[in-house]
């Protein structure tokens, strides 16, 4: 389409051509400064030129004497574009009113040669017009991309309310043209057209404007209402005292440090919620708290998201059914209208290891997790819970080691002491592999680290048959000193939901911790059901892994209880070395291997055996039932020979 006219007016030649409606207007016939209109019409803005000015900045036109009362013409368009070569050495300015299809964010983009800027108000008031997006030089025709000043901020706009708005255009020589696109809610990004447009005019007077009978009494209830809550006398004259016609009551004003001869100051915002000062008046809240309701929420927040600012108890509502309620949402920085959007949970340490039990020795069946603030259990013949077997059960023990020094390299010693297997990985890798069936050994690893290094730590650890102990413990090497494992291992709580990864495999460390995996070793392939399930797979459907049950949601909380462990005791044994064999002929310190005591609660049955090393002739039995224990010792020598068993000693444990 294309319309071609042109119009004579004295020595100049206007050529319009393009998709725009226009409509010129005789500005000879037109009072001084070109008079304002004193109504606003919708579906156009009028377009004021200013020729003979030189120069291609915004700037030049601003600073010319014409500027902004004397125009050297004025047209009309029905959207924010001219894409004609208009003439060289002029400016334009174009002022109105823009109204937003739906409430919500908005970005607008502007194009033009030479610069072009728009600029926008909070409010139909004029003076709080801030400019939002300039091209600062020439653009190519519809390229809103070239500078990154051609994007304006995120603005919120409300539909039903306008907002006033002006662009700001300099030609120099050579091609013109201006634009200004928005994209917001439902409206990709597009030329703004005349259906969100109305022109400049001269502004009525709010008190002026005749209210509906709901708008009506709707003010006298809020101003009967204020001044009853504030102690005033009432003040039965109708429409409520507004001296400067901005809809705010005269006593609301006075109450909350406004002027009420001063109509721009309903526009003010004193407390920074978002909300201007007719918002508040009109919504009930207070115009100098951000959170009239003391919810944590800001009150604008709350008015945006269909929240009550003078209700505190919506602070706990999950509006989009994500868990979360819009306090933590707001606190976060995330959507709460967003069930996609949902706040990332920051790990939480305490102090500890985690344990995951199993029962088998190779972590065949996984039984519960629970929080062990140390490694330092002696089961004796026993278990660590009557949900495990009292032989053939595993357990894997996950946590971070924190080095309490503060300044340089230190050394620490890492020390295992089981009955039977064990494992210990540090950050992954494995320094102790003991997995063999033995009685109590200890093993030891050294680890230098800095002040700020955590270091991962598992140890793992099977139990065949027998006695049944572990240990763990941390050594400072430089002052000898054992150190409160408690202080110094640290794991997750197990009562929130961090969406961390240590191993980067897609499965949170939280899962892993919950549901029996080692957090360093690859396992999201493993299958570890019958079903051919694997865990990744599982994590992403919200089964546990092993049963394939379904939990609450992946990251779901575990709820079992630590179990109890049954009431036991202690037992010491101390003896004398041998001095001479059966046969009566002397036997050295040196030849003495070590010493078997068998230990069971009938002498029928002393199923149960402990080896010392030959130096010591003292050995501590923990962790003993209540009853009537019997118990043997035997001498092994270095050819293997072993003597014949002790006379039985009987002994009660309380």
């Amino acid at each position: 389409m294309s319309i071609s006219k042109v119009l004579g007016l004295g020595s100049a030649v206007i050529l319009i051509t393009g998709c725009q409606s226009w409509q010129f207007r005789d500005i000879e016939r037109l009072p001084p400064t070109a008079a304002i209109p004193q109504e606003s019409e919708p579906g156009k803005v009028d377009v004021w030129y200013f020729d003979g000015i030189s120069g291609e900045t915004v700037d030049s036109l601003t600073s010319a004497a014409a500027y902004p009362d004397s125009p050297s013409e004025i047209t009309e368009l029905n959207q924010l574009e001219n894409l004609q070569n208009r003439a060289n050495n002029y400016g334009t300015l174009i002022r109105g009113y823009i109204e937003a299809p739906q409430t919500g964010e908005y970005t607008f983009y502007v194009a033009g040669d030479d610069e072009t800027q728009f600029w926008l108000s909070e409010s139909e008031n004029p003076d709080l017009a801030n400019q939002i997006a300039t091209t600062g030089r020439a653009t190519a025709i519809g390229d809103y991309t070239r500078y990154s000043s051609q994007t304006s901020p995120s603005m919120y706009l409300e539909t039903g309310r306008r907002y006033y708005f002006e662009l700001r255009h300099k030609e120099g020589g050579w091609d013109d043209h201006f634009s200004v696109a928005w994209e917001g809610p439902g409206t990709s990004r597009q030329v703004v057209s005349g259906d969100y447009l109305h022109s400049y005019a001269q502004q009525t007077p709010a008190a002026e404007k005749e209210l509906t009978p709901e708008e009506a009494y709707e003010t006298g209830y809020r101003v009967g209402f204020f001044d009853a809550e504030q102690g005033l006398a009432f003040t039965p004259d109708y429409p409520p005292l507004d001296a400067d016609g901005d809809g705010l009551y005269d006593n609301w004003e006075v109450v909350y440090g406004l002027s009420p001869v001063d109509p721009a100051d309903a526009n003010s915002d004193q407390d920074n919620d978002l909300l201007n000062a007719l918002d508040e008046f009109w919504s009930g809240t207070d115009p100098t708290n951000s959170d009239t309701d003391g919810d944590g929420l800001p009150d604008g927040y709350e008015f945006a998201y269909g929240l009550n600012p003078r209700d505190p108890s919506d602070a706990t509502v999950d509006l989009d059914g994500d868990g979360y309620s819009v306090l933590e949402e707001y606190q976060a920085g995330t959507d709460p209208t967003d069930p996609a959007d949902t706040p990332v949970q920051e790990p939480e340490y305490t102090g500890g290891f985690v344990g995951q039990y199993f029962s088998g020795t190779g972590f065949d069946e996984f039984l519960y997790t629970q929080k062990d603030p140390t490694i330092q259990f002696n089961w004796g013949s026993g278990s660590p819970s009557p949900d495990i077997p009292n032989n053939n059960f595993s357990i894997r023990w996950q946590g971070w080691f924190v080095p309490p020094h503060t300044d340089g390299i230190q050394s620490y010693q890492l020390t295992t002491r089981t009955d039977d297997g064990v494992r210990l990985f540090v950050n992954g890798e494995l320094v102790i592999d003991q997995w063999k069936n033995q009685s109590a050994t200890s093993y030891s690893n050294e680890l230098s680290v800095g002040p700020d290094e955590r270091v991962a730590i598992t140890m793992e650890y099977y139990e065949a048959g027998w006695d049944a102990s572990a240990a763990f413990s941390v050594t400072d090497q430089q002052t000898g000193t054992e150190l409160d494992a408690s202080t110094v291992i640290e794991s997750l709580d197990l009562t929130t939901s961090p969406e961390i990864s240590s191993l980067g495999d897609g499965i949170t460390d939280i899962y892993k911790l919950r549901y029996g995996l080692p957090l360093l070793q690859p396992t999201a392939d493993l299958v570890l059901n019958n079903e051919g399930v694997t865990v990744l797979e599982a994590y992403q459907s919200g089964l546990h892994p092993y049963t394939l049950e379904t939990v609450s949601e992946p990251d779901a909380p575990i709820t079992e209880t630590a179990p109890t462990e049954p009431a036991t005791s202690t037992v010491t044994l101390n003896w004398t070395a041998p001095g001479t064999r059966v046969d009566g002929s002397s036997i050295s310190l040196s030849e003495i291997s070590h010493y078997e005591i068998n230990y069971g609660q009938s002498t029928d049955s002393l199923d149960q055996e402990v080896r010392v090393e030959a130096d010591d002739t003292s050995y501590t039995l923990e962790g003993l039932a209540q009853g009537t224990w019997y118990f043997t010792i035997r001498v092994v020598d270095t050819d293997g020979l072993t003597s014949q068993a002790s006379d039985t000693v009987e002994v009660q444990v309380q």
